[in-house]
């Protein structure tokens, strides 16, 4: 989210020593298995939302326009406090110049792939929504400027596959280590760049950042897949992997979650 104004090489000289290929621990055997991924058809729709409704801001005819379009829609404190609740919800689809929406969309592109082919389409949706809802009133609470942005519900998808990588970094190995240590390094940097924003025009709502990621990894970790592998004789290499976590186990704790962040909201309008 952000905040706007209105208006606003080796030597070959030397042997190389033999490399040691690691062996598994006894007891332990590699077997290739497939996860059941899924196609990720959500985030191309949050995709092409967000690309019509900033093709549509910048075809208004005048600034005068765009920040009305914007003052409309926009995360705008008193507005809220004044009952235009769907403002929390709103301002995540908005962004404000094409390197807003650039980098944000390229973000939910990436990771948004990941996330909704490991998650499925029900559970990406729900951090995505629930986690952007949690960036949106974290920013609140904590920034009364106005703000507009996805990133709140991106960081929460970041936050989701961080979680992912670490419950599972027995079965995805020392790739999925790397990859989680890449992820939190990207986020810190990300945070770090909100931090250094405030001493420029154009300031990043760091709280939205980090309420999207708390709940994100809040969650991630209780509706997220928990994946393990099984021996299967009908399936391929004799294995296949199945989800710990099915719907009836996570369907209450995101009900759970969104109710009591229905709750927070309504009690933090009203103070």
């Amino acid at each position: 989210m952000s905040q706007y104004q209105n208006p606003p090489t080796p030597d070959h000289d030397q042997p190389s020593p033999q490399r040691q290929v690691p062996q598994p621990p006894p007891g332990f055997r590699r077997v290739a298995v497939r996860l059941p991924v899924s196609a990720p058809r959500v985030t191309y729709v949050l995709l092409a939302v967000i690309v019509l409704i900033y093709l549509y801001y910048m075809s208004l005819s005048s600034a005068m326009a765009q920040n009305e379009f914007l003052a409309n829609w926009a995360k705008i404190n008193d507005r809220i406090r004044d009952g235009e609740y769907y403002r929390l919800l709103t301002s995540m689809f908005l962004h404000l110049n094409l390197m807003h929406i650039v980098f944000n969309g390229y973000a939910l592109y990436i990771i948004g792939r990941d996330v909704e082919a490991l998650f499925g389409h029900v559970r990406f949706a729900l951090i995505y929504f629930l986690g952007g809802l949690s960036g949106s009133l974290a920013s609140f609470v904590f920034t009364s400027a106005p703000s507009v942005g996805a990133s709140g519900a991106i960081f929460a998808v970041f936050g989701a596959e961080a979680v992912y990588f670490y419950q599972h970094r027995r079965l995805h190995g020392e790739m999925g280590r790397r990859h989680l240590n890449q992820l939190i390094v990207l986020m810190v940097v990300n945070l770090a760049l909100g931090v250094l924003s405030q001493a420029t025009t154009y300031k990043i709502d760091n709280a939205g950042h980090i309420g999207g990621l708390i709940g994100g990894v809040v969650l991630a970790w209780f509706i997220g897949p928990h994946y393990d592998v099984q021996a299967d004789p009908a399936a391929e290499g004799g294995h296949r992997v199945v989800d710990l976590n099915p719907v009836q186990r996570w369907a209450l704790p995101s009900l759970i979650y969104a109710v009591t962040l229905a709750a927070v909201m309504a009690y933090a309008v009203a103070a």
